[in-house]
């Protein structure tokens, strides 16, 4: 990146582009460089990376809230987390848009969620497959959630974003890589720290109930039964988790077993 432009900031969210939590992370990221909010018109949150095809998508110009910030430009559209960082890295960065100039997008920021992402929950988010996908089209991203309702950490997340933004962080993310960083049930004062984890693999115990001639799912994790390093454990004894994902998918011992079988 050269050290003439400013740099370019992209983030979005699952929530919904109105939600105050995108909005705090925007404005405190805003001085450090050129911000624009691409995100969901409403809330898409458990929609993993669904995208839109075969219908066409609305776009939406949109005010940022007032506050004593430099400005940032905000844009709705009508669908999925995948879908807005995808326009704003496929179309917006090639070919500009309104009073947008094209260029690269540096760094996107997916979040702050609300609610956890941590563990399996990270495969049915919304919030980090809006970083997945820009790690998609090789730009550091990271993804940003809080555990719970409430907004006890939420200036501790934000906080974070903006060291990863003014020490350069970013640049230590390798192509094909993202960070899915997760913030406890804590007050600031209870708050332990960072942790670098891994992706636990407990599943839900999920069941349905029936009502009304409907089926609702239900079901939560078992927190404590996961393995000591993991997210989903570090996360409930009041640490921050850094987990580190990647794109390629491929399990290489399956893949030298395939092949044995292959060659007979």
């Amino acid at each position: 990146m050269p050290e003439s432009r400013k740099i370019r900031i992209l983030v979005t969210n699952d929530d919904g582009v109105q939600n105050a939590n995108i909005h705090a992370l925007a404005a405190a990221l805003s001085p450090l460089g050129e911000v624009f909010v691409f995100a969901p018109g409403s809330e898409q949150s458990g929609v993993s990376q669904a995208f839109t095809v075969r219908r066409g998508l609305r776009l939406q110009k949109c005010e940022a809230p007032a506050g004593n910030h430099p400005p940032y430009g905000v844009y709705s559209l009508s669908g999925t987390p995948a879908d807005a960082v995808k326009f704003a890295l496929g179309h917006v960065a090639l070919h500009g848009l309104e009073n947008v100039l094209p260029g690269a997008f540096d760094v996107c920021f997916s979040g702050i969620n609300v609610g956890e992402n941590s563990g399996v929950s990270s495969l049915y988010s919304g919030t980090v497959a809006g970083a997945r996908e820009a790690a998609l089209w090789r730009v550091p991203a990271v993804a940003l959630s809080l555990r719970g309702t409430d907004t006890n950490l939420l200036q501790t997340a934000v906080d974070f974003a903006v060291k990863i933004v003014q020490e350069r962080l970013f640049k230590s993310i390798p192509a094909g890589v993202f960070w899915n960083v997760n913030f406890p049930k804590a007050t600031a004062e209870n708050f332990k720290g960072f942790k670098a984890t891994r992706m636990a693999l407990g599943m839900f115990t999920d069941h349905y109930t029936h009502q009304g001639g409907e089926w609702f799912l239900d079901g939560e994790k078992l927190w404590s039964e996961q393995p000591e390093s993991s997210d989903d454990y570090l996360l409930e004894q009041g640490y921050a988790t850094i987990t580190p994902h990647r794109i390629d998918q491929t399990d290489e011992k399956s893949l030298e077993e395939i092949n044995k079988i292959i060659r007979g």
